[in-house]
């Protein structure tokens, strides 16, 4: 059927190949559209308020501290759970496989209510104007100069972030937190299945919630070698990646709301340049070989990573 209708959508000879006319004509195989359907009623499930009543129905682990129904799932017998024919029993075998978590109504991410909102002129991204060597080695001059201001300075403190994803498919975080000419605290933390972006948000995450803490902290600095991942901090859309911005997230809006003097300042530092203040960093993560004690599932972004790489290779 599909091929009928590419065929009549192109206008393509009967004995062109199915998978070339699809794609021409922009119709997504059948197989992978019924997975996205089957993803999707999934998700809606997960993504339900902890209230409603289907969560009584689901096992324990899925029903979101809901109190069971007399009829939950995990009071069926073995024959009564073969005989069920229900979404229920479908959903919650595969609820285990939905790796999108995000709370849609947080109110951080309503509009009015998000920081981007209330606070546009307390955070800043400074960023090389092109890739070319001349305005790198401006921009590291402006960097030196900043970071060397922040340590001299008071109420300053920075955070240099750095991560990497070996082979083993260890993610390594790590964040140096300066004060004064000195790394008051080094970070560190490993994961297993995520990506380098998931990691980066990781290592960022880390520095700014720890440094947010300390007393009489003003203006914070941060280090990174992605300020593309950096600006995903702020970001409010519904995303995978939301539970890793939320604390986040809570923490800037009330460092910003606690003084009106509190700002915070993102600098690009490419690894490459070898800054020696983030190359500290770079050879902590590229020398750790520790594997987490406790491996968690894949994250989205590196399932879905996995499933692409999977129908290339088909």
């Amino acid at each position: 059927m599909q091929r009928k209708a590419a065929l009549w959508i192109t206008g393509a000879f009967r004995t062109s190949p199915s998978d070339g006319i699809e794609a021409i004509a922009g119709l997504i195989p059948i197989t992978l559209h019924m997975r996205k359907l089957n993803g999707r009623h999934h998700l809606r499930y997960s993504s339900i308020l902890s209230m409603h009543a289907i969560n009584s129905l689901l096992d324990s682990q899925h029903a979101k501290n809901h109190p069971p129904h007399k009829t939950t799932t995990s009071k069926l017998t073995n024959k009564q759970w073969f005989n069920l024919k229900s979404p229920i029993k479908d959903v919650n075998e595969r609820l285990n496989g939905v790796r999108e978590c995000f709370n849609p109504f947080f109110p951080l991410f309503s509009p009015g209510s998000r920081v981007v909102d209330h606070f546009p002129s307390r955070f800043s991204f400074h960023s090389s104007l092109s890739s070319s060597n001349e305005d790198l080695y401006h921009h590291l001059q402006n960097l030196d100069q900043a970071f060397r201001s922040s340590q001299t300075a008071p109420h300053n403190i920075t955070i240099i972030a750095d991560e990497s994803v070996k082979k083993s498919q260890v993610a390594t975080a790590v964040a140096h937190i300066w004060l004064e000419n000195s790394i008051i605290q080094c970070l560190q933390a490993n994961s297993i299945n995520i990506t380098s972006i998931e990691a980066e948000l990781m290592a960022i995450r880390l520095g700014l919630i720890l440094a947010m803490e300390e007393e009489n902290v003003h203006n914070i600095i941060v280090i990174t070698d992605s300020i593309a991942v950096a600006k995903k901090v702020f970001e409010s859309k519904t995303d995978p990646l939301q539970n890793m911005f939320i604390p986040v997230t809570s923490a800037i809006d009330s460092f910003f709301r606690k003084d009106s003097r509190n700002k915070i300042q993102f600098w690009f530092c490419p690894s490459k340049a070898k800054w020696p203040k983030h190359k500290l960093v770079d050879d902590q993560v590229k020398a750790d070989n520790c594997t987490p004690i406790f491996p968690s599932k894949e994250s989205h972004l590196f399932s879905k990573k996995k499933e692409c790489d999977n129908i290339l290779s088909e």
